[in-house]
């Protein structure tokens, strides 16, 4: 995930998917294809995104975990705000994939419940004269406003390639634009939360608590909690 930061140190680290064998690794941990890194991958900045890669995995339909495309179920996280506003801010992945993120993801695996504080303190150069880390003020997503803030709730959900159609919102004065999938309109086939929210975070409505609950009330299936 774009906020994702490694694990801390003496954490076991998650087993690796074959799909992800031959992904580029720091620290044991794979780097995700949309993290912003340096000539040499395995020396990424870990809570930063390289944007002109996750265009290309929007406008792609790529998974942002490991670059390749996407096939017959994709897998998308998700927090009760992103879903209010119908666009999850997320790329899709695999399954595998997924299940990887949220395995090695702090964050999403409940071992922090706190964004990385200051992921723009490691945009510094380095002596690679032809690596790109000169110019990362112009290529790496805006600042974000996540940073250091107390982790909300984050959800699992599951939709056909064939539902997976991404977006972007322009937004007003008080909305920034943003793009994504469009889940307005989709019903997610499997849906489970992933980690509850931190002491601090987001208390809105949560509609994703809600489906869940009424899903259960009608029998939809044991996979969806």
């Amino acid at each position: 995930m774009t906020e994702s930061t490694p694990a801390p140190a003496g954490a076991a680290r998650p087993s690796i998917p074959d799909r992800l064998a031959d992904a580029p690794r720091s620290g044991g941990l794979v780097v995700p294809y949309i993290t912003l890194t340096h000539r040499d991958r395995t020396r990424p900045v870990w809570g930063k995104v390289h944007a002109p890669t996750q265009r290309r995995v929007w406008r792609q339909k790529l998974c942002q975990i490991c670059g390749h495309p996407l096939l017959d179920w994709v897998v998308v996280y998700l927090r009760p705000s992103d879903y209010g506003r119908g666009i999850g801010v997320e790329p899709g992945m695999h399954p595998e994939c997924a299940h990887y993120s949220a395995s090695a993801c702090p964050v999403l695996a409940g071992r922090l419940d706190r964004y990385h504080p200051d992921p723009d303190r490691h945009l510094s150069a380095c002596g690679d004269t032809r690596c790109g880390c000169r110019i990362w003020r112009r290529v790496t997503d805006e600042p974000s406003h996540l940073a250091g803030q107390p982790a909300e709730a984050w959800y699992e959900g599951w939709l056909p390639l064939s539902d997976y159609t991404v977006v972007t919102d322009h937004g007003n004065d008080t909305t920034p634009p943003i793009t994504g999938v469009d889940v307005r309109e989709v019903r997610l086939r499997k849906l489970r939360r992933i980690r509850a929210s931190a002491a601090g975070g987001e208390q809105s409505m949560d509609l994703l608590a809600m489906i869940i609950a009424g899903r259960k009330v009608f029998g939809y299936g044991e996979d969806l909690q």
